[in-house]
C-alpha cells in the first residue's frame, strides 16, 4: 500500500471512539473508559502539532456534524440503536468515507469495520490494543463478533500499537505480527504530596462490569470491617453488575458507593485516597492507575500488573489471591510510612513515564511516517 500525501500541509487523522462525545463535548458524561480518555487526550495534543483532527461517534440526535475546539465530529447512529449489525457497520463506514482523512486511528469499539473500511479503500490504519483479551484470546465476556473483529484488526492494521511488553510479545506469538509500545498518556497535573485522609480511605474506581468483578470489593470491605471503602463507577452495557453493587453496599457501613463521578471531579478522591484497589480478572493497562499514581496513591491489584511494574517499581503490590489481598491492604492501613514511601514512587514513576508531553513525540512520528510526510 502506497504513502497518501497530505494536501495543505497539515496532518489528517481520524479518530474512530464512538463513545468519545459525551467526554470531548463535556456533557451528559454517564461513564468514563480508558480508550475514550486515551484518544481525546492525544486528539488534543495533537492540535497542538498541526493535525486536523476528525472524530466518529456515537449521534445524539443533534447535528449530524460539530465543531468542538478545533475537533470535527461526525455523529453516527445512536447508542441505543436497534439497529441490527449490518445496519451500524454500513452507518460508521459512510462516517469514515466522509471524514476522508488519510489514516484512521482505532481503539475500541466496531471491531473489523474500521479495519475493513482502511483496507478497501487502501487507507492507513493505526489500531492500538486496548486489552489483553485483544491479544490472547482467551478471556471471559469476549463475544464472537468481537473476537472476529479484532481478528480483522489484527491482520490488516499498518502499525499496531501496545501498552505492554506482554501486548507485544502474545502479539507476535500468535499473529506472528510486529507492534510497537507507546504506553499510556496522562496529563500530569502539578503537585506536591497531599495530605491524605484520615482514617485512611480504601478506593476503588472502575465501569462496572463483571471483569471488573466490583462485588469482591464489597467482599474485601466485609473482610476489613473497620476500614473506609469508596466506591466509584458507573455501570457498562450490562448494568446487573451495578445495580447489584449498589444494592449490596447498603449492607456496609463501611462502604461509600458515590456511583458515576464526573471527571473534573474524580481527581480529588485520588489525592484523598491511601491506596486504589483493582478487582479485575485482567486488564490492559488502566487509566486509574495512572490517575492514582499522580496524586502519591499505591495501587493493591488482584491480578493485573502489567510488566510488572507494580512489584518492580515499589509502587502498591500485587496479591494474585483473594486472601493475600486482604493480607496486603490491612498491612497498607496499618503502615503509613509504607504508604508514603511507595506514594512518592508512584509519582515518580508517572512523571518519567505517562506524561503526554513526552509521549506525543512517539505519536507523531508513527502518524507522519504512515502519511508519508
Amino acid at each position: 500500500m502506497g504513502n497518501i500525501k497530505q494536501t495543505d500541509g497539515r496532518n489528517k487523522i481520524c479518530f474512530v471512539a464512538l463513545s468519545a462525545y459525551s467526554l470531548l463535548m463535556q456533557k451528559n458524561i454517564k461513564r468514563i473508559i480508558g480508550p475514550d480518555v486515551h484518544t481525546t487526550l492525544l486528539a488534543k495534543e495533537l492540535l497542538k502539532h498541526n493535525f486536523e483532527i476528525t472524530f466518529i461517534t456515537y449521534g445524539d440526535g443533534g447535528a449530524p456534524v460539530e465543531y468542538i475546539d478545533g475537533i470535527k465530529i461526525i455523529k453516527t447512529y445512536r447508542e441505543d440503536s436497534s439497529l441490527n449489525h449490518i445496519l451500524k457497520a454500513f452507518a460508521i463506514w459512510k462516517a469514515m468515507k466522509k471524514a476522508n482523512t488519510p489514516i484512521y486511528y482505532h481503539h475500541g469499539g466496531a471491531a473489523g469495520i474500521v479495519s475493513l473500511f482502511c483496507k478497501v479503500m487502501k487507507r492507513k490504519l493505526v489500531w492500538h490494543i486496548a486489552h489483553d483479551k485483544y491479544v490472547n484470546r482467551e478471556q471471559e465476556n469476549f463475544m464472537l463478533i468481537d473476537r472476529f473483529g479484532s481478528w480483522l484488526d489484527i491482520k490488516l492494521a499498518d502499525i499496531i500499537v501496545a501498552q505492554s511488553e506482554y501486548q507485544m510479545a502474545t502479539l507476535k506469538k500468535k499473529f506472528g505480527k510486529d507492534s510497537l509500545i507507546i504506553k499510556n498518556h496522562f496529563k500530569i497535573t502539578d503537585q506536591g504530596i497531599p495530605d491524605k485522609a484520615k482514617p485512611p480511605i480504601v478506593l476503588w474506581v472502575g465501569t462496572m462490569a463483571k471483569m471488573k468483578q466490583p462485588e469482591l470489593f464489597l467482599k474485601l470491605a466485609k473482610a476489613i470491617p473497620d476500614a473506609t471503602f469508596k466506591m466509584i463507577g458507573g455501570p457498562s452495557n450490562d448494568q446487573e453488575p451495578y445495580k447489584q453493587a449498589k444494592e449490596i453496599s447498603k449492607n456496609f457501613k463501611n462502604v461509600d458507593f458515590l456511583g458515576f463521578v464526573q471527571s473534573y471531579e474524580i481527581n480529588r478522591y485520588f489525592n484523598q485516597a491511601a491506596v486504589l484497589v483493582n478487582t479485575a480478572i485482567s486488564e490492559g493497562f488502566p487509566y486509574a492507575f495512572i490517575q492514582a499514581w499522580m496524586n502519591y496513591t499505591p495501587v493493591i491489584s488482584l491480578n493485573s500488573d502489567p510488566d510488572g511494574i507494580i512489584c518492580k517499581n515499589r509502587i502498591g503490590y500485587h496479591s494474585r489471591t483473594f486472601d493475600q489481598l486482604v493480607k496486603d491492604i490491612k498491612l497498607f492501613l496499618k503502615d503509613e510510612g509504607l504508604r508514603v514511601e511507595m506514594g512518592i514512587n508512584g509519582r515518580k514513576y508517572v512523571e518519567r513515564e505517562h506524561d503526554i508531553t513526552n509521549i506525543i513525540s512517539k505519536h507523531i512520528e508513527v502518524f507522519k511516517q504512515e502519511s508519508g510526510s
